[in-house]
């Protein structure tokens, strides 16, 4: 299913699943004054408001579903976070400062969120302000299952790869060997001169 370069996201968490479920059946509550009126052919604007309100529920869920990840892959000079109607994220390796588990932000939508763009609907994606971690960036599934990815001159990227340490590993080896094929490459530009 996954190549070893090609990590899939691990399944939303018990938490998302909540909110996500706890969304959709909010926007179809909404929805039922309006159809009651129309099948006892009622007319009152009042029930409008509602619609309107569960169309905009609507919208927001289908974003959060365009902007879901569903494969984060590993090139050879780039990490790609694949979303499944939204254009890919694009980080290069020279911009990656580190990589390790985020195991302490599982807890983190209830505990030390002070702005989320996303905070549970399929995932958790968009700008994020955490205390006392700062503005992080998440493409993430899955709080049991973290990763973070420093880089230079940005925020941290986390994601939630199916399996956290395989892709860690995978992406270390990746970027050792982007490095060493690009100083034998400047080595030989060297030796030429």
């Amino acid at each position: 299913m996954s190549s070893p370069n090609r990590f899939i996201p691990a399944p939303l968490d018990e938490y998302a699943v909540k909110v996500t479920y706890g969304l959709a059946y909010t926007g179809g509550l909404l929805v039922l004054p309006q159809l009651f009126a129309y099948l006892a052919n009622l007319r009152w604007n009042g029930l409008q408001v509602p619609l309107g309100l569960a169309g905009a529920l609507a919208l927001f869920l289908l974003l959060s579903y365009a902007f879901q990840p569903k494969a984060y892959r590993i090139d050879a000079d780039t990490l790609m976070i694949e979303r499944r109607w939204a254009p890919a994220v694009r980080i290069p390796f020279d911009q990656i400062s580190g990589v390790s588990l985020a195991t302490v932000l599982a807890d983190m939508p209830r505990f030390g969120l002070r702005f989320a763009f996303n905070p549970g609907v399929f995932g958790y994606q968009g700008p994020f302000h955490l205390d006392p971690y700062g503005k992080v960036t998440l493409f993430a599934t899955n709080r049991r299952r973290l990763v973070a990815i420093a880089r230079y001159d940005a925020s941290v990227v986390i994601i939630s790869p199916d399996r956290p340490r395989d892709f860690i590993t995978a992406l270390n080896e990746q970027r050792l060997a982007a490095a060493t094929s690009r100083m034998q490459a400047l080595a030989e530009v060297n030796s030429n001169v």
